[in-house]
């Protein structure tokens, strides 16, 4: 497989993850637990609450695997802000969209509520999937930041010779 392919997969992986896991948490969950305050009876929501966990369990790991399988620093680099951005969302909302102490937003309005409008859609799930996902991912783009620099011609071609010594 080509060197461009292996980050394409991953970014759509990523993708593709977090959409999934976010319509399971913020449609299906949402729908169950919804509807079983409404009727009384939450043995849905209960059965789907444990599925839910292993899928995000099961994009953790995915998401960890196709980071490391793509061999790529622009990826890691990808990853880990994106990963970043969705988890520092709520920490740059109330820093930037929110005016403390009935002061006014430190960002414009449009930013205030683009971000606004992300942490409520990223938000929305039952279970904080989303979340949890862009933590791995920020973790995962890290480590291959890490594997990419420590495996450059640079950091080889820098290393000095080290001479065999006998036993």
């Amino acid at each position: 497989m080509n060197r461009f392919a292996r980050p394409l997969i991953a970014a759509l992986a990523a993708v593709l993850a977090v959409l999934i896991a976010h319509w399971f948490d913020a449609r299906v969950l949402a729908d169950a637990e919804r509807e079983g305050t409404q009727t009384f009876n939450s043995s849905l929501f209960f059965y789907l609450t444990p599925i839910a966990h292993v899928l995000t369990a099961a994009g953790v790991v995915g998401l960890a695997l196709v980071a490391w399988w793509s061999r790529s620093l622009l990826l890691g680099v990808a990853y880990a802000v994106a990963g970043g951005a969705i988890v520092f969302l709520p920490a740059f909302v109330q820093a930037f969209a929110t005016g403390a102490n009935d002061t006014p937003p430190i960002a414009p309005e449009p930013i205030a509520s683009t971000l606004w409008s992300w942490f409520v859609t990223v938000g929305a799930g039952v279970t904080g999937v989303v979340f949890t996902l862009g933590a791995a991912m920020l973790l995962s783009g890290l480590a291959v930041i890490v594997r990419m620099l420590r495996r450059s011609p640079m950091s080889v071609a820098a290393a000095p010779e080290v001479a065999a010594q006998p036993a």
